[in-house]
């Protein structure tokens, strides 16, 4: 598990600094507030007297299905609201399936990406672009069964963190896993509803680079069947589909296109910086 930043995945932007801990960065600067991701963050952090933004990438659902865990789901949460309210702590979510797994009030914020820094899609390699860290591991809640009954036989990378796992691999660079976006016919999505949205990061950013994108039907997906990529109810036919993408370049060509400009109108850059603007401004 990587728990210090990899510029394997994505370059230290210009406007940050990196501490080797937190004691270390409470000695440099005076802070105004904390963004925590998870409860262990919120448990490291409580000392600190500040306010704290807990945000909110996953859903407890998918969490405890992952885990396995035997927990009583109501007495988790109402701690977990008393730690928050201990903590001074806002909450903020990615999408508002998360707010409704969870169930305790806070702001969406939904994901976004530049799309500045994406383009270039050409397709010319027939194969199937998948970018997920753990996805045996995380299956139930990712999709592992629909992903290899897709991609059974068939040319596909998996990018991330996937020891063990045939044509998987780490990315070397930012500029490697753009480059895979570009290049690849299509990208496959599998996550299972209601443990994760239709959509994630990696969707929006193939969606950016004008990628056609493959999925399960999913209630928050934004993909629509035949417009920015293809959508099935099953496994099954969704390797059909697939198989019909990867021999229709022209396309895979036309629905990227439309995947790009559903990014730019449904995802907007602009909502996500004046949302955490507005968060940021109310926390001091």
């Amino acid at each position: 598990m990587i728990r210090s930043w990899s510029e394997e995945i994505r370059p230290v932007p210009d406007n940050v600094r990196l501490y080797r801990s937190v004691d270390e960065a409470l000695t440099d600067l005076p802070w105004d507030w904390i963004l925590t991701h998870n409860v262990q963050d919120l448990l490291d952090a409580r000392g600190i007297p500040l306010p704290k933004i807990f945000l909110v990438h996953g859903t407890l659902s998918g969490r405890i299905l992952q885990d396995r865990a035997a927990i009583n789901r109501a007495d988790y949460i109402r701690n977990l609201e008393t730690l928050l309210h201990s903590s001074r702590c806002r909450v903020v979510y990615i999408s508002d399936l998360k707010r409704d797994d969870w169930g305790i009030p806070g702001q969406v914020i939904r994901t976004a990406v530049n799309a500045s820094f994406y383009g270039g899609y050409h397709g010319e390699l027939r194969g199937i672009l998948q970018v997920c860290n753990h996805l045996r591991e995380r299956g139930a809640m990712l999709g592992w069964e629909t992903h290899e009954t897709v991609c059974r036989g068939l040319p596909r990378l998996l990018l991330g963190d996937n020891r063990g796992l045939p044509d998987a691999r780490r990315t070397a660079s930012w500029e490697d896993l753009k480059e895979q976006y570009r290049a690849y016919r299509l990208y496959l999505h599998t996550a299972v509803y209601p443990y994760e949205d239709g959509y994630n990061l990696s969707v929006l950013e193939a969606m950016a680079t004008g990628m056609p994108v493959a999925t399960i039907s999913h209630p928050t997906s934004p993909i629509q069947h035949g417009v920015q990529g293809i959508v099935a109810q099953t496994a099954a036919e969704l390797r059909e589909r697939i198989l019909w993408l990867l021999d229709n370049h022209g396309e895979a060509l036309r629905m990227g296109r439309s995947a790009q400009q559903t990014l730019e109108k449904d995802f907007p850059l602009a909502a996500f910086q004046s949302g955490w603007q507005a968060v940021a401004e109310s926390m001091l």
